[in-house]
């Protein structure tokens, strides 16, 4: 059974230690200095991208599946189409989600560091957008030799790649030669999608890809991939037919997708968060920085406001709250106990993400072997990511300053455990989320 009165002792000395740690505000140095650390660590020169594994460690490239495997579909000998291990499998949204943060602390700051860094990531983004013979095919790669990938995608891959290229061509940094390459892209990766049905098919049409769902239906999810998409491609290519599209899909059904899905009210009756939430928290910035109807404009605000509310509040143990399955597997009840109880956390005892964030034992950072470290950079490190996600890209300035210390202190612990970390989730986020609270 847990040790309920110690692991609450814990969480308030733990608590309230780090609450004096997070004074120190956001700095621009320190997040500098973590976004070189990253892009050393899981970046490699020949593709200028950032993979999911660390490539400077004593296997090098290795340690991501071999071309020869990827083109059998395979992750360490078994099929995997959509490559998930390989450590190739997220280049177009860790790489699109990196580069969306990089131009907005460009704006934010008006430091030619972040420019350098934003120019240099959207050239290798351009580059992804070339090694698929089918167009507006947006693929899970490349490996570093710059043409093996996986020819299944998914929403997350397409969105985030939409969203970093669009960001790029309404940034100050883009040249009109950027801008013609963006409509050219965006343009094909829609006309794709609407060939489909709004479906996202794999490379060669056979088949609906991994999380490839039709962004035309009538959910929350769908209306904010569709209406969101749209307003990015009509943006950049400046062709009437994807604004058209926008206006008749946000009619249709007596404009539900608007009344209904996308208004406030949705978010309290949603379905959990997940570990992988945040992916919408860039969707939902492009649409409201593009809706031109002021008051539709306030309501995707509002419902910006009320999910990062609802992300950095509700009990991460509740399952109505968060799915369990991101961090605990399939375990059951006494196993996800006997899992969590080494990191100082009791299922009986609610906690917010912010507070589980804080209150985990730190020892796990530097035993990477066990399996509580796994669980504490998805529990204790990555759901916090989520939140504070939404909160930072919400247009509302108290949420971002109640964000800002707690990202201040993950730059500060990531800096100093950041060679214990080997797979670049957390790694991408945490600079991703250093990125986004620049004054």
């Amino acid at each position: 059974m847990p040790r309920t009165t110690a692991t609450v002792a814990f969480l308030i000395a733990a608590l309230s230690n780090a609450l004096a740690a997070e004074e120190t505000p956001l700095k621009p140095e320190p997040v500098k200095t973590l976004l070189d650390s990253y892009l050393k660590s899981f970046g490699h020169p020949s593709t200028g991208l950032v993979y999911h594994n660390r490539l400077n460690g004593p296997n090098g490239i290795s340690v991501l599946s071999s071309p020869a495997e990827i083109a059998r579909r395979e992750v360490r000998g078994q099929p995997m189409p959509w490559g998930y291990g390989s450590g190739i499998q997220d280049v177009a949204l860790e790489n699109g989600q990196l580069l969306f943060a990089l131009c907005e602390a460009h704006d934010a700051t008006g430091d030619e560091y972040f420019a350098e860094k934003s120019r240099s990531l959207f050239g290798a983004l351009r580059a992804l957008a070339q090694i698929s013979p089918e167009p507006g095919f947006v693929p899970r790669g490349p490996h570093p030799d710059g043409r093996s990938y996986y020819p299944d995608s998914s929403r997350d891959q397409h969105a985030a790649y939409i969203e970093a290229l669009w960001r790029y061509s309404v940034s100050p940094l883009a040249t009109e030669a950027d801008k013609r390459f963006v409509a050219v892209t965006l343009e094909a990766i829609a006309a794709r999608l609407e060939r489909n049905d709004w479906k996202i098919l794999n490379e060669d049409g056979s088949a609906q890809a991994h999380v490839g769902f039709t962004w035309a239906q009538f959910t929350s999810v769908g209306s904010i991939s569709l209406l969101s998409a749209l307003a990015q491609v009509a943006d950049a290519t400046g062709n009437p037919h994807w604004r058209e599209l926008y206006d008749r899909f946000g009619a249709e059904k007596e404009g539900q997708r608007w009344t209904r899905w996308l208004h406030p009210d949705a978010v309290d009756g949603g379905q959990p968060l997940t570990l992988y939430a945040n992916q919408f928290c860039q969707s939902l910035t492009a649409l409201r920085r593009l809706e031109k109807d002021p008051a539709r404009a306030r309501r995707i605000a509002e419902f910006q406001r009320r999910w990062a509310e609802r992300a950095l509040t509700s009990n991460v143990f509740d399952p109505a709250c968060w799915r369990r399955l991101d961090w605990a597997g399939n375990r059951d009840e006494a196993a996800t106990r006997a899992l969590i109880e080494p990191l100082g956390y009791d299922l009986d005892h609610p906690l917010n993400v912010l507070e589980v964030y804080r209150a985990y034992d730190r020892q796990w950072w530097s035993r990477p072997e066990s399996p509580s470290h796994g669980v504490m950079q998805k529990l204790g490190y990555g759901l916090a990511t989520v939140a504070l996600h939404g909160a930072l890209l919400a247009d509302d300035p108290a949420l971002r300053e109640r964000a800002r210390p707690t990202v201040a202190r993950m730059v500060r612990e990531f800096s100093e455990n950041r060679q214990s970390y080997r797979v670049g989730e957390n790694f991408n986020r945490t600079v991703i989320l250093g990125l986004l609270a620049l004054p």
